[in-house]
């Protein structure tokens, strides 16, 4: 029965390290880099149509230039992901406070 219990609780950990370094994976994946090379390819054709206005003679307009919409990409998956990141995080760092605690208490002993 111990033996059991044991490969479960084994099981459990594996899994939790899998789905801790698929979020942690998912999170960095450079999807912050892309979004910023698309703005910087939104900006430099926003300067394009504003000197092709100015080359026109017509009415500028700072607004016409500034559109930025916030587009939200987050889905229920992406929500459970980062809750679970999130809780991974806090479990890892109460885990290493304890373990520097007891180490302190070793060393003072």
């Amino acid at each position: 029965m111990i033996i059991i219990k044991n490969k479960i609780f084994k099981v459990i950990i594996v899994i939790i390290i899998l789905i801790y370094i698929s979020a942690y994976y998912t999170a960095n994946s450079g999807y912050y880099e892309y979004h910023l090379q698309e703005k910087t390819f939104l900006t430099n054709q926003k300067i394009k149509e504003f000197e092709q206005d100015i080359k026109n003679n017509e009415n500028i307009d700072v607004k016409d230039y500034l559109a930025y919409e916030e587009v939200d990409y987050t889905n229920k998956f992406t929500n459970l992901v980062y809750k679970i990141n999130s809780g991974a995080n806090k479990i890892t760092r109460n885990v290493i406070k304890k373990i520097f605690k007891k180490i302190g208490s070793l060393v003072q002993e």
